[in-house]
């Protein structure tokens, strides 16, 4: 996953998700992982696999308390099987990575979402297949992550239950996400100079080839202090 704010400087990529080459998206460089189909290649072995840093973080101040939405991620006019979308707005100083899926799911095709087959069948999540975006504060910030907007939707053959975690815990604890409908699950996250990375995960899918997609808008709120 590729890190940037508007103004557009490239800092970060995450192993375990695809290319970012989503509308909108700058350019910058990223170790590109498969998400299936034509989207190319590799971290299987390390599906928690730490953030690399490619350059200098966005320097910003917390003279002035921010509280409010963080960073939306806006899918409308996306073809679903798009490798990345990238953050329409984030606050400022605060640095926001694309959308992604992880490299273990296969990109399939739907409207103003990112979509995906391939999601777990057991009664848990599978710790590979997922969907990945993050944050980081500006420097000199903390962050706080309060919520997260999320509009979902399955096939019939796909996810019934799915559910959000966050790096701050080594995504040991999760919220659970309404896998059919808009939901606004809690989050409970304090960051400083770290990178936030949050994954949506569905599992009980009857059947591999079922769809589980996140649509139309992703909103994280918190705030910077």
């Amino acid at each position: 996953m590729e890190f940037r704010r508007a103004g557009a400087v490239a800092l970060c990529a995450w192993c375990g998700c695809a290319a970012a080459t989503g509308r909108d998206t700058p350019s910058g460089s990223i170790d590109a992982p498969s998400s299936g189909g034509s989207d190319a290649s590799t971290n299987q072995n390390r599906p928690d696999a730490p953030v690399r840093i490619d350059a200098p973080q966005v320097t910003g101040s917390c003279s002035t308390p921010f509280s409010g939405v963080l960073a939306t991620w806006d899918f409308t006019g996306a073809a679903g099987n798009q490798a990345s979308t990238s953050a329409s707005q984030s606050a400022t100083g605060v640095s926001a990575g694309d959308a992604a899926r992880s490299a273990s799911l296969t990109a399939m095709t739907g409207a103003n979402s990112i979509n995906s087959s391939g999601w777990a069948t057991g009664a848990s999540p599978d710790p590979t297949k997922f969907y990945t975006f993050g944050l980081q504060p500006p420097s000199g910030c903390s962050m706080t992550l309060t919520s997260l907007a999320i509009d979902t939707k399955a096939s019939a053959t796909g996810p019934p239950s799915a559910s959000v975690a966050t790096s701050d815990d080594g995504f040991t604890q999760s919220s659970d996400v309404n896998p059919n409908a808009a939901t606004a699950p809690a989050l409970s996250v304090n960051a400083s100079t770290a990178i936030v990375e949050l994954r949506v995960y569905g599992y009980g899918a009857s059947s591999a080839s079922g769809t589980f997609r996140i649509q139309n808008t992703l909103t994280v709120t918190g705030s910077l202090q």
